[in-house]
């Protein structure tokens, strides 16, 4: 008679160390990415050959209908919506993910908003606050948190839709001339940078937890096996 398969661990403890310490290095690179970059806008501040480039790509079409649709998902209730679907389906599998999809995505727009923009200053046809694009870095948000609480059967096609949305979105902010490409790649990187890097440190604490589990467990068996229970 086959013995019963052991029961699929749900919830943060099925976190693995090696998912884990990706989310981690990998949110931490893009991150670290926009900051330096925003640091060089301090002093740079003026569009450079990244930009001129995006814009020979994506001529300027101020009444495109497809831009300005798609900037509605990172509109305030685009985000909000997005949030609400994102953080119940998480709750179907791990509750700390869903805490995540619910603070990251607002998070980051916020410090965006109200701390990047602000210190770095860099200004679009006079306006002060292009970089990081707040819009992109909204959507980029969900389109990670997406991948994230998309069940690992159909994760592969929600990576590939996820990225299609995030390049869509920065070129609508590009066409419609809301942002330099730069400040459109700044928000891409702080969203899904913001999201990973959350994702993995609220993980931590259970992985790590699993981890000294282990070794103890391993600890025990080897005195059982050396008689010195």
């Amino acid at each position: 008679m086959d013995s019963p398969s052991p029961p699929r661990i749900r919830g943060p403890r099925a976190a693995g160390p090696r998912g884990t310490a990706a989310e981690l290095v990998l949110g931490t690179g893009l991150l670290a990415l926009a900051g330096l970059a925003g640091l060089f806008f301090v002093r740079r501040p003026w569009p450079n050959h990244v930009d001129a480039s995006g814009y020979r790509l994506l001529p300027a079409e101020y009444g495109a209908r497809w831009a300005h649709d798609l900037t509605q998902v990172g509109s305030l209730s685009g985000v909000l919506i997005g949030i609400v679907v994102l953080a119940v389906v998480a709750l179907t599998q791990d509750w700390v993910r869903a805490v995540v999809c619910a603070v990251a995505p607002l998070g980051a727009v916020l410090i965006v908003d109200q701390v990047a923009k602000p210190l770095i200053g860099r200004q679009i046809d006079g306006v002060v606050g292009s970089y990081p694009s707040g819009t992109v870095t909204a959507v980029s948000a969900l389109a990670a948190a997406a991948v994230l609480v998309s069940p690992r059967v159909f994760r592969a096609v929600t990576a590939v839709l996820a990225a299609a949305l995030v390049v869509g979105i920065c070129a609508a902010v590009v066409v419609l001339r809301w942002h330099y490409p730069t400040d459109a790649l700044g928000g891409a990187c702080v969203g899904i940078g913001a999201v990973l890097f959350l994702d993995g440190l609220a993980h931590l604490p259970w992985v790590m937890g699993e981890q000294l589990g282990s070794l103890r467990r391993t600890h025990r068996r080897e005195q059982r096996s050396a008689g010195w229970t």
